[in-house]
């Protein structure tokens, strides 16, 4: 197991601003992320809820420490 601590931002797809939110990945894929918490975007107001969303679906689409929701 990978030893280092990653840690994945998230940002608004709609309008690029963080969303001042983090995620440290665990190393298991099958792992949910952030169940049933809901964000909203500071900047344009749009809210966001992970449903039955895991880690390895994170991982897959994360552009350079940063995932776009």
């Amino acid at each position: 197991m990978n030893k280092e601590l990653k840690v994945i931002d998230f940002y608004c797809k709609k309008c690029k601003k963080s969303m001042k939110v983090s995620y440290m990945v665990t190393g298991n894929r099958n792992y949910p992320v952030l169940p049933r918490v809901m964000m909203k975007c500071h900047h344009c107001g749009r809210v966001m809820t992970l449903k039955n969303f895991k880690e390895g679906e994170l991982l897959d689409r994360v552009e350079q420490d940063k995932y776009y929701i």
